[in-house]
């Protein structure tokens, strides 16, 4: 029934297409293995642990500490020093960021030859782990106000290794108790999309809080902003200060979302003074670096904070119909067109965005016993192997997903099945073109057109919600803190 279309997903996926970085074949990493976060009722003996196990990652590079690095792991001997992170305008510490660390006094102590050494044997991942669980562990000692924030980095390698099993009871308390905010950076979401908007998802429905860095350096994490829709946004004072000529595009993205959503804007690497004033004169009113306090060991105790770092609520994920949001939205409506119209329409909006300077993040529906036209096809092809995550409803499409696009069938006579639609965004661009079926008989069509950014997030943000329900996953749940 997919036709073309089918043939241009197909063309865009599959086994064949592994992430950068990794091999073809069997030894790709599966789609299934995001970061676990277990909602609030989960308690041991409940199964939250993907079924399909990956023990260890692909090996990546070459080490001359192969015992150490292994020893190092299986014996859970990492340190975490907490870098505070301050509201400059109270003056005050509203959280800590865990800054992983090896041994002291082994070659191992610096984080990068740590994980360097970690990824050479194929367990970077579960370093990863034992790092963030570690952090767990010393920030639920201290018993701090329920309002002070902890970032845990997800480096890539965690997102396609599930937790280890003796950490999971310190998984769950934090769960319960911390109030975590998952660090994604741009290198994740440009190697494993898949899994940062399954990880974001679980980090919601455990009243977790999302934060997203680096997208200075990655046009994947510039393009899935908007739809990650992050808490915080960092951008650090470096980047701020000296690479004003290529940071103009990053900025504004921050910016511009911290304006559409009111994320919070968080500042990182203040060194000195004129760090502290240029991250303030942007609005950076949270702010780390040396310049408010060097890494180290937790303080004994903290006041509350006055302004802590909000977490934004989220929607439930209620029913809606995506047509009738279009049209209230004041999209361009027009009717009595033919299959072949829309296509045409569809391919005169598309065609910008295979060429787009920041690939958007892309839906896309088509309906029951209907195709695209060739040269439509070709647009979809090209939008497949540029943009950094994919969205796609349809009668048989499940089939199609890998690592960078996620797919659900829709069951029999679903009401979507007599719409089609086209839904891209970024943090330069958005459109929405929706058909839905006028006449069935005669085969007409009415098309609404929108190019407004809040009406592409919210019919994205519903289409993952749809895609998580049909794939049994969890849904959006965060509450505001």
């Amino acid at each position: 029934m997919w036709g073309r279309a089918r043939q241009a997903i197909g063309a865009g996926g599959g086994a064949a297409h592994p992430a950068p970085g990794h091999g073809a074949g069997p030894g790709s990493p599966p789609v299934s293995g995001a970061l676990v976060v277990p909602p609030r009722d989960s308690a041991p003996g409940r199964d939250v642990i993907p079924s399909a196990r990956v023990p260890h990652e692909h090996a990546l590079g070459i080490t001359q500490h192969t015992d150490l690095i292994n020893w190092i792991i299986d014996n859970r001997q990492v340190e975490v020093e907490f870098q505070p992170v301050l509201d400059v305008v109270h003056n005050q510490v509203v959280g800590f960021e865990a800054l992983s660390r090896g041994p002291q006094n082994s070659p191992l102590r610096a984080p990068d030859r740590l994980f360097s050494a970690a990824r050479a044997v194929g367990r970077a991942g579960e370093l990863d782990w034992i790092c963030r669980a570690e952090a767990f562990r010393q920030m639920l000692a201290r018993r701090f106000p329920g309002a002070v924030s902890l970032f845990v980095n997800v480096a890539s390698d965690s997102l396609i290794v599930e937790c280890p099993e003796d950490l999971l009871p310190t998984v769950w308390e934090a769960t319960r108790e911390l109030r975590v905010l998952v660090e994604l950076s741009g290198d994740a979401m440009g190697r494993y999309p898949r899994q940062v908007l399954e990880t974001v998802r679980r980090a919601r429905a455990a009243r977790w809080g999302v934060s997203i860095g680096d997208i200075e350096f990655s046009e994947a994490g510039m393009a899935m902003l908007p739809v990650l829709e992050p808490d915080v946004v960092k951008l650090d004072h470096h980047l701020l200060t000296y690479g004003r000529a290529y940071a103009g595009q990053a900025v504004a993205a921050a910016l511009g979302e911290v304006q559409h959503t009111g994320a919070t804007l968080l500042v990182e690497n203040v060194e000195d003074q004129s760090g502290f004033m240029m991250g303030r004169s942007l609005g950076g009113n949270y702010q780390r670096g040396y310049f408010h306090g060097r890494p180290g060991a937790l303080p004994d105790g903290l006041s509350m904070p006055k302004a802590p770092i909000r977490l934004r609520e989220v929607s439930g994920g209620d029913d809606v119909s995506f047509w009738d949001r279009a049209v209230e939205s004041g999209a361009h409506v027009s009717s009595g067109l033919a299959w072949d119209e829309v296509n045409t329409i569809t391919l005169t909006m598309a065609g910008p965005l295979a060429q787009s300077p920041v690939p958007p993040v892309v839906g896309f529906l088509m309906p029951e016993n209907h195709s695209w036209n060739t040269e439509l096809a070709v647009v979809y092809r090209i939008l497949l192997a540029r943009c950094p995550l994919t969205l796609v409803l349809g009668s048989d499409v499940a089939q199609h997903s890998n690592w960078r696009v996620r797919g659900a069938n829709l069951p029999d006579h679903h009401p979507l099945l007599t719409h089609g639609f086209l839904i891209a965004l970024s943090s330069t661009s958005a459109l929405v073109v929706m058909a839905r079926s006028q006449d069935a008989v005669r085969d007409t069509w009415e098309v609404a057109i929108s190019e407004s950014r809040e009406l592409a997030r919210e019919l994205l943000r519903h289409t993952t919600d749809l895609i998580d329900n049909l794939e049994g996953g969890v849904r959006h749940g965060a509450e505001a803190a």
